[in-house]
């Protein structure tokens, strides 16, 4: 087969890096050939040391596999389009740099889908010896010697920002000394669900059955935590029922029996479901773009949206009396849900905080409490700019102002949540 080559640009070798016992694959899904053959030639100038370019593989359109004729199985949107896949050989003067080379070489590769057309598809990062035994060589359009593609890489590296610096260890947020002993939070839990079922009536499935949910699935506090987690928001993904979740984790968010680290977790939980539909609609700006899709929310994660909605007006209320890793929560509730009345105190708790992820994330949870785009934008850019966020954490040129800012909020603000879960 004829394979091209990039072109040797005769960089010199420099000092001695290590090679890497790790191979990168990258794969971007790109909508005609002559696009795919185009990203696959700037991989190659970039020192991907091995690239093809092939037909996507849709399983629903293979006659001789499983799911033949089952497009909900596959990826039916994708007809027609075609696959280019890469490995890079990678070297680097340490572990710690590596990982920053694959992050920046990611944002690389991705901006080359977008300037054809396409999107990252999937990739992965695998031990050399296991990755170079499963490649596929079928459809091989580019094919570098090692020396070769090692320079090149070099080139490609040295244009790379440096890594961040990573900020000084923080004192976790202030958290109110217990005056007195608090029950489990499962108590609590079913101690609000029959207080809604008073109420309401009727409860949603996913809220009556911590009613009667075995006790030894959930030892300690974290554990409860975890499920409220994970039985509102598995994986990441909205679902169905989880705005019908939303009560509850409001009521325990206001609740007197639990402890207030945990309130500033389930407030968390709170703007993790308020924001899903726009967060994913950023992090999926790239794909939806080249397909045409739209960036509205679906009816699940806009009904998740206004179940939190109607939280903010009590919980923000309790402003003045929060700790600070209270108020940092309610700082972000106030950001998913608009609430423009709290952005002089979430300037004011910003201010104790010189610099640093606190006050990224609060100047940004300002900006977009208030509702300004242009504001949002600036402390947006800030953020980016001082490596507050990894460089596959910064949103794509293709995603809007507010979710691209509520996706890197919801990131700093993760950062802080570990110490409260158990605290």
């Amino acid at each position: 087969m004829q394979h091209e080559h990039a072109p040797d640009q005769g960089a010199e070798a420099g000092p001695a890096w290590a090679a890497s016992k790790w191979l990168a694959c990258y794969s971007l899904a790109a909508p005609t050939e002559a696009a795919a053959r185009s990203i696959a030639s700037a991989l190659a100038r970039r020192g991907h040391r091995y690239v093809t370019v092939r037909p996507l593989y849709l399983p629903h359109l293979d006659p001789d596999g499983p799911l033949f004729g089952m497009a909900q199985f596959s990826r039916p949107e994708l007809e027609g389009w075609w696959s280019v896949r890469s490995l890079v050989d990678e070297e680097a003067p340490g572990p710690d740099a590596e990982f920053h080379q694959q992050e920046c070489e990611q944002v690389e590769v991705d901006a080359v889908g977008r300037e054809n057309g396409g999107f990252r598809d999937v990739g992965s990062v695998t031990g050399r010896e296991t990755m170079l035994a499963g490649w596929d060589p079928a459809g091989t359009a580019h094919e570098l010697d090692q020396p070769r593609a090692h320079r090149l890489r070099r080139e490609a590296v040295s244009r790379f920002p440096p890594p961040a610096e990573e900020p000084a260890p923080a004192e976790p947020l202030g958290c109110a000394a217990a005056d007195r002993p608090f029950p489990p939070l499962l108590e609590s839990v079913r101690q609000m669900a029959r207080a809604l079922a008073a109420r309401e009536g009727e409860l949603p499935d996913g809220v009556a059955w911590w009613l009667t949910a075995p006790a030894e699935e959930f030892p300690d506090d974290p554990s409860v935590l975890f499920g409220l987690a994970d039985s509102t928001l598995h994986q990441g993904t909205c679902y169905p029922h989880t705005a019908g979740n939303i009560p509850l984790l409001a009521g325990l968010a206001a609740y007197k029996d639990v402890r207030p680290a945990h309130r500033a977790v389930l407030i968390s939980f709170l703007y993790e479901a308020a924001t899903v539909g726009r967060r994913l609609a950023a992090s999926e700006a790239d794909r939806r773009v080249a397909l045409g899709l739209p960036f509205e929310e679906t009816p699940d994660e806009h009904a998740a949206r206004r179940a939190v909605d109607v939280a903010p007006p009590p919980l923000l209320d309790r402003w003045d009396s929060a700790d600070e890793a209270g108020r940092y929560a309610l700082a972000t509730l106030a950001a998913a849900t608009g609430h423009s009345a709290s952005r002089p105190r979430v300037l004011r708790l910003a201010r104790r905080w010189v610099s640093g992820p606190r006050s990224h994330a609060l100047r940004l949870a300002a900006a977009l409490a208030g509702g300004d785009d242009t504001e949002a934008a600036a402390a947006l850019r800030e953020v980016v700019a001082s490596g507050g966020v990894g460089p596959l954490a910064a949103p794509s040129p293709l995603a809007d102002t507010r979710g691209g800012a509520l996706t890197v909020l919801s990131s700093l603000a993760e950062q802080e949540m570990p110490a409260l879960w158990t605290a």
